[in-house]
């Protein structure tokens, strides 16, 4: 259980210019977040094309993969700050596969992978 200091001030006791800065800093948080989202769509489109194309080479599917992963590490990190939590539900509306949920995290390239 979670103590918390008893709050004697009102929402509407706030500073105005305290207040237009909260304002701004949501908004970004939001921005960001919709940004970083539809840098999701475009990997996932990028790297469901790159599994449907026969002629595609299994280093350019294997970066896709990557780049993927490391767009759905940036979203979830950011609605992790946005306060939002239930991660299973926004991947599968996004349809994010399950390779990319395996390979989320920071992007490493295929040459450095292939290094022993």
């Amino acid at each position: 259980m979670a103590v918390r200091p008893p709050q004697f001030t009102k929402p509407a006791d706030k500073d105005p210019l305290a207040a237009a800065l909260e304002q701004e800093v949501f908004s970004e948080m939001a921005s960001t977040l919709s940004r970083l989202t539809t840098k999701l769509q475009t990997a996932l489109e990028q790297l469901s094309e790159a599994e449907n194309d026969p002629d595609a080479s299994d280093e350019h599917r294997l970066t896709r993969l990557a780049e993927a992963g490391e767009a759905l590490w940036h979203v979830i990190i950011q609605r992790e700050l946005c306060g939002l939590r239930r991660h299973k539900e926004f991947n599968d509306h996004m349809g994010v596969p399950k390779a990319v949920r395996l390979s989320m995290g920071p992007a490493v390239s295929t040459k450095a992978r292939a290094r022993p």
